[in-house]
């Protein structure tokens, strides 16, 4: 979506970058379960890591669009509409075909799934039920839940740098600490799909959002933050080769922790771009309509991998490459679909049905500064 911070501003660049990070998840999930590739996609082993950026780049368009005078329950109401329509659409789809799921079918998981909250039950393969990536959507949900209550609490905040700062050092922190504590998978749970864990990247957006509603400007200019963030992709590679041949010994924790600043970096120095100078790179209008097709991509390219995975058997890695290129494009095309026809139609008749005219007698309430009192 393109962001409106109370102005006429749109962060065009920011809508641009969603389909890159959904990119490297589609391309993340072929190297996964296209095995006949034989490693001709081990560059993307770490596309994972996209969904953090997601992560980081929600808490910021959401703080940077956000205005003292909106109402808690219009702001539940239009994420609700944003999101809620496409996942249970995209679920239902991964309900007709056995080989849609994400893994056996676990219908008692399903109320928690349609509700979003299948991140909270570690147990009995809840939370990848169904349509396996909507798991983030999980997160997603508790963050939106608590971002009306976190604004405030932010906003009051002089010192963001300090805070994000800190918050960063949490998470490394409690990272390192829970990774060597406690066994693989209970590590996996709560640092990978936990919510609670999670949100600390969503706060990083959001306080990153705060400093540049502030009047700070980053120097780095987009094209360097986006070499640093390849730099640090590649350092991973180079951990993966060097210790195992290629294989990924980095854990998922440290490599989204690793990525962490890269992406915060990125979306800094986009926004500062369209800023002084909107309409380049990523802002471009073809750019802006995959962007806008990104979650409709995230959420179906699993299930269409999943379908073409028996196309794959007995093929060379060649054969497997050329079926990846199908899945990608027949993604793409379902997702625009999805769009342009389930997505944004929902979204509109939701928010259209949800609105309370104001009486004549009643005056609205007058926006205040993001750090100003409510």
């Amino acid at each position: 979506m393109d962001v409106r911070p109370g102005g006429p501003t749109h962060l065009r660049s920011l809508t641009g970058l969603r389909f890159f990070a959904a990119m490297g998840v589609v391309l993340y999930h072929l190297s996964l379960y296209f095995t006949p590739l034989d490693h001709s996609l081990d560059a993307f082993g770490y596309g994972f890591t996209g969904v953090s950026f997601f992560f980081v780049l929600s808490g910021f368009v959401l703080t940077w669009s956000h205005r003292e005078g909106d109402s808690t329950r219009k702001f539940y109401r239009n994420r609700f509409a944003r999101v809620w329509p496409l996942h249970a659409v995209t679920t239902f789809l991964s309900t007709l075909v056995p080989t849609l799921a994400a893994s056996a079918t676990v219908w008692p998981a399903l109320p928690f799934v349609l509700t979003l909250t299948q991140a909270w039950v570690p147990a009995g393969g809840y939370v990848v039920a169904f349509n396996g990536v909507s798991w983030s959507l999980s997160c997603e949900a508790f963050f939106y839940l608590s971002f009306p209550f976190l604004i405030r609490m932010l906003g009051k905040e002089p010192k963001t740098v300090l805070l994000a700062g800190f918050i960063y050092g949490g998470i490394v922190a409690l990272g390192i600490y829970i990774s060597v504590s406690l066994s693989g998978p209970a590590a996996n749970y709560l640092l990978g799909t936990m919510p609670l864990y999670r949100l600390g990247e969503f706060v990083l957006g959001m306080s990153l959002a705060l400093m540049i509603r502030r009047g700070w400007r980053p120097r780095l200019r987009l094209g360097h933050a986006v070499a640093i963030t390849l730099g640090l992709y590649v350092s991973l590679m180079v951990a993966s080769a060097v210790a195992s041949g290629g294989a990924i010994p980095v854990p998922a924790t440290y490599a989204n922790l690793v990525m962490l600043p890269g992406f915060i970096a990125v979306i800094a120095a986009a926004a500062t771009n369209d800023l002084r100078s909107p309409g380049k790179g990523p802002a471009s209008n073809i750019m802006v309509t995959l962007g806008r097709w990104s979650f409709a991509l995230y959420l179906v390219h699993e299930l269409v991998v999943r379908l073409a995975t028996p196309l794959v058997v007995g093929l060379d890695a060649a054969g497997a490459l050329a079926v990846s290129a199908l899945v990608v494009v027949a993604s793409l095309a379902i997702s625009g679909l999805l769009h342009e026809f389930v997505e944004s139609p929902a979204e509109k008749w939701l928010r259209s049905a949800g609105k309370q005219k104001t009486l004549p007698s009643e005056k609205p309430t007058a926006p205040q500064g993001i750090g100003s009192s409510p």
